[in-house]
């Protein structure tokens, strides 16, 4: 992680001691966001922009900005509770060499134990507040892979007792329907049989980097559809992760 990162989470993250403190910005299933980390962290994410609270002379911008920062924190708190309903577990190592990675980052211990009192931290509290982190992060690439990577079907329906010529008829209509799909999919198989029929399986949407073609001139237009794709995957798992969970936005109040 950049620096900068480490430094958002300090403030993303805080300890449960702090975060609860006074009135709630908002509520995710009824764990609270509370109006102290939401300061804390919007400082950070318009510092972040190169902005500063006291440049901002506009009310509604001002507002606009405020409720994107708490968007974030109630992402991240989105994404944490999803990680915990399907059991996603973040092994010892990998937690303590991001934490080795961030001491190393910020400048040595004494600097990082510094910004951890900062921020209401001890390495203890920061240790599990990164292993968190870290399962927020694997459960929303784990979602985002799942919409990139959708397996699909199509099927020509025939009669289990259906004469040859009527079977290879079917195949042949199957293999039609092959050649229309075979160029947009990361994998389409042969033509399965079934008691239902003749099936076609293959995978929509699999976005996986060694698919893209990187020659020719094409490398700016493959890379930027690429970025489109994804943009518009991680706002569509965040979109259905607030669609499918209780969210109260008390600060835009």
């Amino acid at each position: 992680m950049k620096l900068r990162t480490l430094m958002l989470l300090l403030t993303c993250w805080l300890p449960v001691a702090l975060a609860n403190n006074g009135p709630a910005a908002a509520r995710v299933n009824g764990e609270e966001i509370s109006e102290f980390r939401l300061e804390r962290y919007f400082a950070e994410y318009l510092e972040d922009q190169g902005r500063a609270v006291a440049s901002i002379r506009n009310p509604k911008a001002y507002k606009q900005l405020r409720q994107a920062a708490l968007d974030v924190l109630i992402d991240k708190e989105l994404l944490w509770q999803e990680s915990r309903k399907r059991g996603v577990v973040i092994d010892e190592q990998s937690v303590r060499r991001q934490v080795e990675q961030t001491r190393r980052t910020i400048g040595g211990t004494e600097n990082f134990n510094r910004r951890l009192q900062e921020a209401g931290f001890d390495e203890a509290s920061y240790t599990e507040y990164m292993r968190r982190e870290l399962a927020a992060q694997q459960m929303f690439a784990d979602l985002i892979r799942q919409r990139f990577t959708q397996t699909r079907h199509l099927l020509v329906k025939v009669a289990p007792d259906a004469d040859a010529a009527t079977q290879a008829q079917a195949r042949l209509r199957l293999n039609q329907m092959r050649a229309s799909i075979i160029s947009a999919s990361g994998f389409v198989s042969g033509a399965v049989r079934s008691p239902f029929g003749w099936h076609l399986i293959y995978l929509q949407n699999q976005l996986e980097a060694s698919d893209v073609p990187q020659s020719q001139g094409l490398e700016a237009v493959t890379g930027e559809f690429v970025r489109q794709q994804q943009t518009q995957a991680r706002r569509q798992v965040l979109a259905q992760l607030r669609v499918q969970n209780r969210i109260e936005r008390i600060d835009d109040d």
